[in-house]
């Protein structure tokens, strides 16, 4: 069995990774809300719905980024920042975090985003693992980890 050194990740990392998510996904809505923003800003105060909607086009991207500020740092997300040990052999990948173990099959992993820093490991559409890159106590230990989740 592997050993890694413990991590956890920041409310700050958080965040940044879930806002990037969304900006990546939705990113054309965000350009046509603004498009839509300037068209209807020429008609700015002259009838209530040029006004409101010119409002809500510019403002909508800004009310979308606080509300998943908000979501990433809301109490029940705090289990995710504690800190967390990381070990896995051959057939399955051990998560220790607050007392609670838990085991999970490499192959129950359905995406695996690899970024310079970390890999996002999916195990549903809207739920990943985040594993830093740095955990790792040599080298040998890195690329068997690599081979268990089949990236690179």
């Amino acid at each position: 069995m592997i050993q890694t050194k413990d991590y956890s990740i920041s409310k700050k990392e958080y965040t940044k990774i879930v806002l990037y998510k969304r900006l990546k996904k939705s990113w054309w809505l965000y350009l046509l809300m603004f498009s839509l923003g300037i068209f209807y800003s020429q008609k700015f105060g002259e009838d209530s719905f040029s006004t409101f909607f010119t409002i809500f086009a510019f403002s909508y991207p800004f009310l979308i980024f606080i509300s998943i500020y908000f979501w990433t740092n809301s109490k029940g997300h705090k289990p995710l920042f504690s800190e967390t040990n990381l070990s896995f052999d051959n057939e399955h990948l051990y998560f220790k975090r607050n007392g609670n173990e838990t085991k999970l099959n490499p192959k129950s992993i359905q995406k695996v985003i690899s970024n310079t820093e970390y890999w996002l490991l999916y195990i549903s559409k809207g739920q990943f693992i985040y594993i830093p890159k740095n955990i790792f106590n040599s080298k040998e230990d890195y690329r068997t980890f690599l081979a268990l989740i089949k990236t690179e």
